[in-house]
């Protein structure tokens, strides 16, 4: 990838990653308003049957925002001066399938801005008032709606000299009628710099009003804002202006100037010049995360300051509930130490936040009958432990006996958690479970699904978790009728789910604005579907609507006995599934089915270049009005994260 500024090349790099990230270019001097920015592909190719192809997502310069397709954006094809002749032209966009080069012009408003990539989730139809500061003074305010990252531009006087401070603050957080605002913030660009809260220096600082910049309530920076609190950056000591490509809208970009993305694979089709191009996305991950510092032990309650003798054998269950008082009283965590910490009877955490060191401490359930961990109020967490204890001799049900149970907990976290065996779920919502985050926990030999969303669960994120011989579904999203509502705004990306039992590794039985992707799924062993997307009257559930799975690898799922494909997508009658859309997610199957969809309550479903291999048959779509697109080329399935 070449970068041109009026004619004149300011840089080239080869761009490997294969996900968007950002390249800079340093300038001697700011771009005058109307200049021409080129970026210039110019080593299409194949070998061994994959294409090599770039992809830009957008372009940065004067601290203004582009798109490839934004009006008057081009694409003009060739090589060498043929890229540059304006002669066989076509509208801009994102990927550049052919030697050509990208044609950009620099915004005729050169006046220097301060840009904040955010986005809010609402609550009484109000959204994150958010305020931009700039070494203290207030450069405008302004209230985010937009529910997917947008970009708000706050005019400036002059440049922001090097070493500035930057507050993006959030004023008006509260909830209404079950729903939380909160503001996210993805970026902020100054003076052609992207900034991002997961930068090193960035913090969050906690408080209202003045509190907000007093530098006592400080977490370390983060997209996710749940309170009311100031991001707080430093603009870098350079000060050159920089041409970039940034990551997509919603993802987590490194925090190096690396670049625009360009992915192999394929079939080793030839690319040709499109007469329309259609891209399918999704915004289904709108996500909050529990707050507050990580507690240690010098600032948590420690269990055996209260008598806890962690042997193995001792039932600590009453050290361990006096315990989680004082720290509730005092507002601080539960911490737990290294040893096997055993108990007998349920532990329940009612906005408060339950600590260890890791897999070395250890939560040991003496009776299975009473092994759980209840969750409630807001911003309980339970984080760096592991949990084991006495096994089950049987499937049970019971919320006593489910690992973790979250009953209409809010603002909750789960991280770093490792779930050995439960007797029933793993974990499991209830009563309205809504903005939390399940991450980076390893969940093995449940004897019931291993993650279990239900009763109208909403707005909850599960990324980076390991999942290993689930008793029946892995990740499962079911609504039932009985509820009353959906379970809504669920995201699972980055996890692994391998030899399942029984059930499937991920499934829909009735939810909506649910995104599942680059999720890793192999292994079946029940024989069913590694995606299973379904309305069960069996069970007496929804139907599933706005489902998007994307980008995922199945791999040896499904089989005859079952009449399960690697996905399933289907209804029993009560009520159809709409909306659902597979999207370059990879197939890798030993003989049976590929892509199974049946049922005439069906509908808007689209099959988008999804590889299919070792498959037979490869697609068994017998609803109406199916758009399968076939896959041609580029990047699919899962890629570590």
């Amino acid at each position: 990838m070449r970068v041109l500024v009026d004619g004149v090349s300011v840089g080239a790099v080869e761009v490997k990653a294969t996900s968007f990230a950002d390249y800079a270019f340093p300038l001697a001097a700011a771009v005058r308003a109307s200049a021409r920015i080129d970026v210039v592909f110019d080593n299409d190719g194949m070998s061994g049957g994959q294409d090599r192809n770039l992809y830009v997502e957008s372009l940065t310069v004067n601290g203004s925002t582009m798109r490839p397709t934004d009006r008057g954006v081009t694409i003009d094809l060739g090589s060498g001066s043929a890229a540059f002749d304006g002669v066989n032209v076509i509208p801009g966009q994102t990927g550049i399938l052919w030697n050509a080069a990208l044609r950009f012009t620099v915004p005729a408003d050169p006046a220097p801005k301060l840009i904040v990539r955010a986005k809010a989730s609402l609550a009484g139809g109000v959204g994150a008032r958010m305020q931009a500061r700039v070494d203290g003074v207030v450069v405008g305010t302004t209230e985010v709606k937009a529910t997917s990252f947008s970009d708000f531009a706050f005019a400036l006087a002059a440049p922001v000299k090097a070493g500035a401070r930057i507050d993006v603050v959030f004023d008006n957080d509260g909830a209404s009628g079950g729903e939380d605002r909160n503001l996210y913030v993805e970026a902020v660009i100054v003076n052609g710099k992207i900034m991002r809260p997961t930068d090193a220096g960035a913090v969050v600082d906690l408080g209202s009003g003045s509190a907000a910049f007093d530098g006592i309530n400080i977490i370390p920076g983060r997209t996710d804002i749940l309170w009311d609190a100031a991001l707080r950056l430093q603009v870098p000591s350079t000060s050159s202006t920089t041409v970039a490509t940034t990551t997509p809208s919603g993802t987590t970009a490194p925090t190096s100037t690396t670049a625009a993305t360009t992915t192999t694979g394929g079939t080793g089709a030839t690319s040709t010049a499109p007469s329309g191009t259609t891209t399918a996305t999704g915004s289904a991950g709108t996500t909050t995360t529990a707050p507050s510092p990580t507690p240690t032990a010098a600032n948590a309650v420690d269990i055996t300051s209260f008598g806890a003798v962690c042997n193995g054998t001792f039932n600590n269950s009453s050290a361990i509930a006096n315990a989680i008082a004082s720290a509730k009283s005092k507002g601080v965590a539960v911490f737990i130490p290294a040893g096997v910490c055993a108990y007998g009877d349920v532990i329940t955490l009612d906005g408060v936040k339950m600590q260890g060191s890791g897999d070395a401490s250890v939560l040991y359930a003496l009776n299975w009958q009473r092994e759980a961990i209840f969750m409630r109020g807001s911003g309980s967490a339970v984080t760096n432990l592991k949990l084991s204890g006495v096994k089950a001799p049987s499937r049970q049900a019971a919320w006593e006996m489910t690992r973790i149970t979250l009953f209409g907990a809010t603002n909750f976290l789960i991280d770093r958690v490792t779930i050995d065996g439960s007797a029933a779920a793993g974990i499991q919502t209830a009563q309205s479970t809504n903005n939390g985050r399940i991450t980076n926990s390893t969940i093995k030999d449940t004897l019931a699904d291993s993650i279990h969303m239900t009763d109208r669960a909403s707005y909850i994120t599960l990324e980076n978790n390991r999942i290993e011989n689930a008793g029946d579904d892995g990740i499962a999203v079911v609504s039932y009728r009985e509820n009353g509502g959906l379970v809504n705004h669920i995201t699972a990306r980055n996890n692994t789910i391998v030899n399942s039992k029984w059930g499937r590794q991920m499934s829909v039985v009735g939810g909506s604005n649910v995104l599942y992707e680059n999720n890793h799924l192999e292994n079946n062993l029940g024989l069913h579907a590694c995606l299973y997307i379904a309305q069960e009257s069996s069970y007496s559930t929804y139907g599933a609507h706005d489902v998007i799975a994307r980008q995922n690898t199945l791999k040896n799922c499904g089989g005859a006995s079952s009449g399960h494909g690697a996905v399933m997508v289907y209804s029993d009658g009560q009520e159809a599934n709409t909306n659902i859309s597979l999207i370059r997610n990879d197939v890798q199957q030993n003989g049976q089915s590929g892509i199974r969809i049946f049922s005439a309550m069906n509908t808007g479903i689209t099959v988008d270049s999804n590889r299919v291999q070792g498959a037979n048959p490869a697609l068994d779509i017998t609803s109406p009005g199916v758009l399968v697109i076939p896959y041609s080329s580029g990047a699919v399935g899962y890629v570590a994260p």
